[in-house]
């Protein structure tokens, strides 16, 4: 039988080893809360860098960097505040977190790429990226002498063409990412049916013409030159608001209209529309900016006639391999004669052709720009080299 001080030996055994658990649970408790505040911390430091990547002009799209992850959103241009796509792009470089694994993701920087407007690859072009294209649309229409040779020598291949995909060649490709002109429609069925990656491209959307060029900061993103692409970008927006500057204080604002008929119909600039604006900043009045379409809408040519025929000046753009003159201009339509812009040798003329216009105008509205101010007020700019624009020759 053992004695009290046995029994008083193990007691303080058995506190002893009780307190030394009570301790080691409560450092492993205190342990636990410090690491899981450590991981609110962590998370609320990284949710803090969560950064809205400045888009100044466009309004076609955002884009949010979480460090290395960018969040790519595209308005829906038809709806007005309805998001049409949301993309992730992440480098190849590091491994996927899981947390993207169900998303909408694309490596960067794109190894191939199917840019099916000139105005996805000729920036990428100017960047020195032209080995990423693999795939474009509407190949014999393409005026770029580099882009040219590279659909020459088959090191890019028309992939679209007359409003039709040719999904073989493109899963045979098997692009990283396919950028596309959408519709209201949707993505277009053939389209969709290949389970390529898809980003949406209406930056033809955009009726500011420094929000139009803007769209070349996601190229940077995609081929990872946003330091490229920001210079760029910068130095357009400079260049141009510069040349908005020189006509401010200009008193005398001439009268102008645009285009001519095609078919039977003329479709003008709407009065909100990119060329309106552009008209706008040159320091001229466009005739039809009380309508309201960002778009171009149209009127039977007698109507605009009647606005437009005594204007000072009158905007026509035309794809011609050879000359175009006053006389190749009558000859579409008897009564273009009559205009006293044309009475008056005031016609200014863009050869779409022969400037590659819709394939480098987008990324450079500060050359359309100054083109309009040489015409409109010549004593601004009085040693201006055209870019897109001059008068039409007789």
């Amino acid at each position: 039988m053992m004695n009290k001080t046995g029994l008083s030996s193990v007691r303080d055994a058995y506190l002893q080893t009780g307190k030394r658990y009570f301790t080691a649970v409560s450092v492993i408790l205190l342990m636990l809360l410090f690491v899981s505040c450590q991981e609110k911390k962590e998370k609320q430091k990284a949710e803090s860098k969560f950064e809205n990547n400045e888009v100044n002009f466009a309004k076609g799209f955002k884009m949010n960097s979480y460090g290395s992850l960018t969040q790519l959103t595209i308005f829906n241009p038809w709806i007005k505040d309805k998001i049409l796509q949301d993309i992730y792009f992440y480098p190849d470089s590091l491994l996927l977190p899981d947390s993207l694994a169900t998303r909408n993701v694309v490596r960067t920087p794109v190894q191939r790429l199917l840019a099916l407007s000139a105005t996805q690859w000729g920036p990428l072009l100017q960047m020195g990226e032209g080995h990423r294209i693999k795939g474009v649309s509407e190949a014999k229409y393409v005026s770029n002498a580099e882009m040219k040779t590279l659909v020459a020598e088959r090191k890019v291949v028309e992939v679209a063409a007359d409003g039709r995909f040719e999904v073989e060649l493109m899963l045979l490709i098997n692009p990283d990412l396919v950028m596309y002109s959408p519709d209201p429609t949707g993505v277009p069925t053939s389209l969709k049916s290949t389970s390529l990656p898809l980003l949406a491209w209406p930056d033809y959307f955009e009726t500011d013409p420094l929000g139009r060029a803007e769209w070349i900061k996601i190229l940077g993103v995609l081929v990872q030159r946003e330091a490229t692409t920001e210079r760029i970008y910068n130095q357009i927006v400079t260049e141009y608001q510069y040349l908005q500057s020189l006509v401010k204080t200009t008193v005398e604002r001439p009268t102008v209209f645009a285009d001519k008929a095609f078919a039977g119909q003329w479709y003008l600039p709407g009065g909100k529309s990119y060329m309106a604006r552009l008209f706008e900043d040159a320091g001229a009045t466009y005739l039809f900016t009380d309508n309201n379409s960002e778009a171009s809408f149209p009127l039977d040519i007698e109507t605009i006639f009647a606005r437009a025929s005594h204007a000072d000046f009158w905007r026509v753009a035309q794809a011609a391999q050879g000359t175009y003159s006053y006389s190749d201009l009558q000859s579409e339509n008897e009564l273009y004669a009559s205009f006293h812009a044309f009475k008056n040798k005031k016609v200014i003329y863009c050869n779409t052709y022969k400037t590659a216009y819709f394939e480098k105008g987008p990324l450079e509205p500060h050359h359309i720009l100054a083109d309009f101010i040489a015409v409109f007020h010549p004593e601004l700019l009085p040693n201006h080299k055209p870019y897109f624009h001059q008068m039409l020759q007789p």
